[in-house]
């Protein structure tokens, strides 16, 4: 179901979406600037209110992860021999801690994944687990050279 946000909505998830850990007050303030007069109250109420309807899903925690360890991305497509596994190989995927990203495709792929390794013995050690899988056809491996954005996406 699509949400009808109003313009003051709007610019509370893009301010979110720059700063999740935000204050109401800052938020208030930040508003102030654009025009749009509201009591810290009022913000509150509106942000608890898109949590509540399930527009605000979560705040997260963006890591760096050279910072924590990881030298490598890879962005993964693989196929799948049973395409009543992919749930499977899919959830599987999503509980590994190194795991940022896992959703199902409609006809490149069956399931893509971005993952972050520690060096290239960590990846080709999860390669030949995948490899040697008995639920995956066949895989396609791009070593990520450069992100451009990763985080929250916000109302045009």
């Amino acid at each position: 179901m699509v949400y009808k946000l109003d313009e003051i909505n709007k610019e509370l998830l893009r301010l979110l979406g720059r700063n999740s850990r935000a204050q109401f007050s800052e938020l208030k303030e930040e508003l102030a600037k654009k025009g749009y007069e509201l009591t810290r109250e009022a913000v509150e109420y509106r942000v608890k209110k898109m949590m509540k309807e399930g527009i605000i899903k979560d705040f997260a925690m963006f890591t760096d992860p050279e910072k924590i360890g990881y030298q490598l991305c890879c962005h993964i497509e693989i196929h799948v021999k049973d395409p009543r596994k992919r749930d499977e190989v899919g959830e599987m995927l999503a509980e590994l801690p190194n795991t940022s990203l896992v959703h199902a495709g409609t006809t490149i792929f069956d399931i893509a994944c971005k993952i972050f390794f520690t060096d290239p013995k960590d990846m080709f050690q999860f390669l030949d687990i995948l490899e040697n899988d008995n639920r995956v056809k066949d895989f396609n491996v791009d070593i990520i050279r450069k992100t451009y954005k990763a985080g929250p996406i916000t109302p045009l």
